[in-house]
């Protein structure tokens, strides 16, 4: 059986506490991380798509007005009139420009869509084992320690044999119960002993 030099309980106690502290930080971490990463999809997937496509809409419009009254001042034009183009002309360039912005904002928001996914799908498989860790191997360690610190507690209660009777002292119900637990993890199987010789 091996020994343990355990010179603090409370120092079992505060490792338990800590263990705590850090599941449930790391849990609560990764909630957040989780949650902002479903944000942020819906954002790329949904929201910026139907926002790009409006925007396509209203600059078509904007397009059309442009071309329209460009249209309609060449229409004005007559030997004795020359109505100014510069700004209908400046007007349209602009408004063809937005429109080319909101098609390629719309393909670049297509195209990263797919990089994001897996993007997410790395990120999850990365923090899976921390996810793990945090949910079950921190329970049970502190389980674990819970079950060391009852158990020093319990043996620093018995009491050592006052030196009168047979000089044995009575384990308690609770003391036999550790001892039996400890010797049935540690007894390794032990092959049975050779039969002696009769002389």
């Amino acid at each position: 059986m091996s020994q343990a030099e355990v010179h603090s309980i409370d120092a079992l106690r505060d490792l338990r506490a800590a263990l705590a502290v850090y599941g449930e930080d790391v849990l609560a971490a990764l909630g957040a991380a989780d949650a902002e990463i479903r944000r942020t999809v819906q954002w790329l997937q949904q929201d910026r798509p139907y926002f790009w496509q409006e925007q396509i809409k209203r600059r078509r419009e904007r397009v059309a007005t442009a071309k329209a009254d460009l249209f309609r001042l060449r229409l004005q034009k007559t030997p004795e009139h020359h109505p100014s183009l510069a700004e209908p002309k400046e007007r349209l360039r602009l408004a063809e420009a937005a429109l080319q912005d909101a098609e390629r904002r719309l393909m670049l928001t297509r195209k990263w869509q797919p990089a994001l996914q897996q993007a997410v799908i790395e990120y999850h498989g990365a923090v899976q084992r921390l996810k793990d860790a945090a949910s079950a191997d921190v329970p049970r360690a502190m389980a674990l320690l819970t079950r060391i610190v009852e158990a020093l507690e319990a043996y620093l209660q018995v009491q050592p044999p006052d030196g009168r009777g047979s000089g044995i002292a009575r384990a308690t119900p609770e003391m036999e119960s550790i001892a039996r637990d400890v010797l049935d993890r540690e007894a390794a199987p032990a092959s049975p002993p050779a039969p002696e010789e009769a002389p």
